[in-house]
């Protein structure tokens, strides 16, 4: 394993903090981190328990990829040994954690195992102030980790505080505008205001109607018959038109005021 540039490092969290007052952070954002630790592939989930607020990001993975985890989460057994062994805070190789001859979960072993077909992994998880923790977990789909490896991902998760606490603080100060936005409207209503349908095009009323569905980006581009960068054109149109910042803030809007009509 090559030698760690700490400077390059501080750069790029910089970076990734002054980002994430601009736009949405993105999981390519941590593209960097698997290069630094040599992995195929990265998760990093971020749990601000005080915030309820929890999200995964990863380079390699997709959104689609991400749920599927999230909905079978419960039977990922690696992580449950961890968790039960009283590990927070360390990083482990966690396929040494429980062989895979003892392991009996059918879901585990039918469903998770061969989705993601990773054979080394090491994860931590790291406990920061604010009851904020960080989940860094790394694959590989043939070379072991080593103990530099692991020695590595402890010291890249202990330095990725400033990012953590930022976000949190980030998160908080997004809240607190929305519940003053939210108090000022109680108190001063604006009953002489009469809200402006927001118009859309034939093409982005059909995407919106198909995410209220439930159908992923992939699924929705491959109904309509068309390249999933032209579905991600016309979600980022629906974002900017309802002043939304991400697809769950756009469905929570349709839900609440349903303000959205055709245009002419």
């Amino acid at each position: 394993m090559k030698s760690m540039d700490w400077n390059k490092f501080a750069v790029w969290q910089q970076g990734l903090i002054a980002t994430q007052n601009i736009r949405l952070i993105q999981g390519e954002d941590f593209a960097l981190l698997s290069t630094w630790i040599e992995a195929d592939v990265i998760t990093i989930t971020l749990v601000d328990t005080g915030l309820s607020f929890q999200h995964t990001w990863s380079p390699q993975l997709s959104e689609q990829d991400i749920a599927f985890y999230g909905k079978h989460k419960a039977h990922d057994v690696y992580l449950n040994t961890y968790l039960k062994q009283g590990l927070i805070g360390a990083s482990h190789f966690m396929h040494d954690l429980l062989p895979i001859q003892k392991i009996q979960d059918p879901i585990f072993l039918d469903t998770l195992q061969p989705y993601f077909k990773f054979n080394h992994s090491l994860s931590q998880i790291a406990c920061y102030p604010k009851h904020l923790y960080l989940i860094f977990t790394a694959h590989r789909f043939s070379k072991a980790f080593d103990r530099n490896a692991r020695a590595l991902q402890q010291q890249l998760s202990h330095s990725l505080a400033p990012w953590v606490l930022a976000t949190h603080y980030h998160n908080l100060a997004q809240q607190q505008a929305d519940f003053a936005s939210q108090q000022c409207l109680q108190s001063f209503p604006l009953r002489a205001l009469v809200p402006q349908p927001i118009r859309l095009t034939q093409a982005e009323n059909q995407v919106l109607h198909l995410l209220i569905g439930g159908e992923s980006g992939s699924e929705i581009a491959r109904i309509r018959n068309v390249s999933k960068e032209t579905i991600k054109s016309q979600i980022k149109s629906l974002l900017h038109k309802t002043g939304t910042r991400h697809q769950n803030e756009l469905l929570s809007r349709y839900a609440h005021d349903k303000l959205f009509t055709m245009s002419p």
